[in-house]
């Protein structure tokens, strides 16, 4: 292992760490952890069209909840890229998103469909997500926030997420 995938992996693992320990940290500071393991996603993931972009876009739907917590991610770079935070995208612009974070509040089903075919990673906390077609869903175990993926649909849709990345998941989804 590379000394940088040693540290993303380890500064993925800090996060969740913080998460344990701040069980009951609150909705700022679970919205601050939604954001880390976010931001953590863009450095395991491998998207085909990745090298002739000059940004990588997050973007999330109305009603994300994540508050302030996005602001930290102003400035951030992920391999030489500038990151960009794009907030309350409507389903028109998501196909300019790498990853799109889709609130509980919204309807999860309607804006995959929009995203069906393309190379968008879909991340969120609604139950059940990666079964009814979202790549990555944010679960709560215990008192601890964790994911699980959706592997099948990212090879499906060209999305590679690292062997590292996997191994982290609580659950991954690879059948047929």
């Amino acid at each position: 292992m590379s000394k940088k995938t040693s540290f993303i992996v380890r500064t993925l693992l800090a996060v969740m760490l913080v998460l344990a320990i701040n069980g009951q940290a609150g909705a700022s500071g679970e919205a601050a952890v939604k954001t880390a393991f976010l931001y953590n996603f863009f450095k395991f993931i491998e998207w085909p069209q990745a090298a002739s972009q000059v940004a990588y876009n997050l973007c999330t739907t109305e009603n994300d909840h994540l508050g302030d917590s996005l602001l930290v991610l102003e400035n951030k770079t992920i391999y030489g890229k500038p990151m960009l935070v794009r907030r309350e995208v409507g389903n028109d612009e998501l196909k300019n998103c790498h990853i799109v974070f889709i609130g509980a509040s919204e309807n999860a089903r309607a804006i995959i469909g929009v995203l069906k075919g393309l190379p968008i990673v879909t991340v969120s906390d609604q139950p059940g997500f990666i079964a009814y077609g979202g790549m990555i869903g944010l679960v709560q175990d215990g008192s601890r926030l964790t994911f699980e993926i959706n592997l099948e649909l990212a090879n499906a849709e060209n999305v590679h997420i690292s062997a590292k990345l996997l191994k982290l998941a609580k659950n991954v989804n690879t059948a047929k």
